[in-house]
């Protein structure tokens, strides 16, 4: 984690230890427990293949035969995007969440919605196993165009810590945010590419929305995962740099504004 903002070996211990804390403290008292955070992210994936598969019967141009395509596109892009969510949602609660940790222990504080935005990892990985399941399923299998989702994968984790080090800060002295970020997200669900394809996009907009870094993440495992190819190599370069870019200046951000902490919390 040194080259994430000289976090060292003793941090990055810390941190896996808080992800792990948070995701215990999230299920904590539940019949289920840890279960739930695999349930939760299959039943939300159910429900929307449901909806949009068998109610809305929406289809892949040129394959209006086969359901199976239709759910593996679809599960596609929505896992991923499940992952962006938690991460950046989890982020964002994650100073005010542990206030008592922040007042009674000394740490580096930006750990916390480092940590936090690792919980989205959970969701993504339940959708990889869904994926395969239905490839499998389909007839085919997993080819070497899915290692590009190894990349993709690092510089998602990049890109949702910086926000989550940027909401996370600023949610401590606008606490509005927290409740408006869930409708925020949403808003940008369903503006982006993830329910339905660019192409349903004017003509003179796609140039802007190709350039949308949730819909270039959801595009970098659905290119491999869909279609056996890989994502546009100007999209992986834009979203490295965009993810360090965003990360970096979060984190300074953070690390400016967190000695205020305590008088907010």
């Amino acid at each position: 984690m040194s080259v994430l903002g000289g976090f060292d070996r003793n941090d990055r211990r810390l941190a896996i230890n808080l992800s792990a804390m948070m995701l215990r403290d999230r299920f904590l008292g539940t019949g289920l427990g840890l279960l739930w955070s695999l349930l939760q992210p299959a039943l939300q994936i159910a429900v929307y293949v449901y909806v949009f598969s068998f109610l809305f019967k929406n289809r892949l141009p040129g394959q209006e035969e086969s359901v199976y395509a239709f759910v593996i596109w679809l599960v596609s892009g929505f896992g991923p995007w499940m992952s962006m969510n938690e991460g950046v949602l989890s982020g964002a609660n994650a100073v005010t969440g542990q206030a008592s940790l922040v007042k009674n222990m000394a740490f580096k504080t930006e750990l916390l919605p480092v940590s936090a935005s690792s919980l989205g990892l959970v969701p993504l990985l339940v959708s990889v196993a869904i994926l395969t399941g239905l490839i499998v399923m389909e007839g085919r299998m997993p080819d070497w165009t899915w290692l590009i989702m190894l990349p993709v994968v690092c510089f998602q984790f990049i890109f949702v810590a910086g926000l989550s080090l940027l909401f996370g800060a600023l949610n401590v002295f606008v606490r509005d945010l927290a409740l408006s970020l869930p409708t925020v997200m949403m808003m940008i669900l369903f503006l982006s590419p993830i329910f339905y394809p660019i192409e349903t996009f004017p003509e003179n907009l796609r140039d802007i929305v190709k350039w949308n870094p949730f819909y270039v993440i959801a595009n970098g495992y659905r290119a491999p995962i869909v279609h056996g190819q890989l994502p546009p190599w100007e999209q992986i370069v834009y979203l490295a740099v965009l993810s360090v870019v965003v990360y970096w200046l979060a984190l300074l951000n953070f690390r400016r504004v967190k000695t205020r902490f305590h008088g907010r919390l």
